[in-house]
């Protein structure tokens, strides 16, 4: 990532979580599908997960989601979907502009705010594709890894260091991408973690994990190829 741009996205991923830190006291929200952008008049469906210590869906939560953009205001109670721990809600955004989206998982005060949801009025274009690395530091925030990796070229946020430091790292495009589809069957590096955690399967899309893949090897020319999921 060029450095002209570090200082913003620090600035804009500053704040991300809040979170009770005592034993058994954190979790981390995993959104399914992230969209790229939103139109005003379309509902918003936003699906995620809540895992204790990443790992344990909690079922029998009462999250909430709230937008805010300017003076507009928007809060839902999502509900329990299909599957341990999976909760949906739907947001109406009133106006155009770019919105902040805030998941209260309803766990002892975890949450998590979302990078800027950028939201466009009905007819009119739609805002330019983001590239694979830009998508990917906004997977690296709605997936939760920030929650255990540090990583300061996409957040100043401190993390709570259950995983490897992922700043200024780069990997084998293909092998990164095995153990993004596949974390429970292999491990990418020999580093030591810091507590008796290992990364969960997240369900992640091939061209998500080709997004993370782009942000974490930014600055090196690397093939993000992806494998075909079992």
């Amino acid at each position: 990532m060029r450095k002209s741009m570090l200082p913003l996205l620090l600035l804009t991923t500053a704040g991300f979580v809040t979170t009770s830190r005592h034993f058994g006291g954190w979790a981390v929200v995993t959104v399914d599908d992230l969209p790229d952008y939103a139109v005003v008049g379309r509902p918003v469906r936003l699906s995620f997960v809540v895992r204790q210590h990443g790992m344990t869906p909690l079922a029998g939560l009462q999250p909430v989601v709230e937008a805010k953009s300017g003076t507009a205001n928007v809060s839902v109670t999502a509900v329990p979907d299909i599957g341990a721990g999976q909760y949906v809600a739907q947001l109406n955004l009133s106006r155009p502009g770019d919105w902040t989206v805030t998941i209260q998982s309803g766990f002892r005060g975890t949450q998590t705010t979302l990078p800027p949801l950028r939201t466009v009025s009905a007819g009119t274009s739609a805002p330019r594709v983001l590239s694979d690395a830009e998508r990917g530091r906004r997977l690296f925030i709605a997936k939760g890894c920030f929650m255990c990796h540090v990583n300061t070229e996409v957040t100043s946020t401190p993390s709570l260091r259950v995983g490897p430091d992922l700043t200024g790292r780069r990997y084998p495009a293909e092998q990164l991408a095995k153990f993004l589809a596949h974390p429970e069957t292999m491990q990418l590096t020999q580093l030591p973690r810091s507590g008796p955690f290992r990364m969960p399967n997240l369900g992640l899309k091939e061209r998500e994990i080709a997004s993370l893949v782009a942000m974490i090897n930014s600055g090196r020319e690397v093939s993000a190829v992806t494998p075909q999921r079992r």
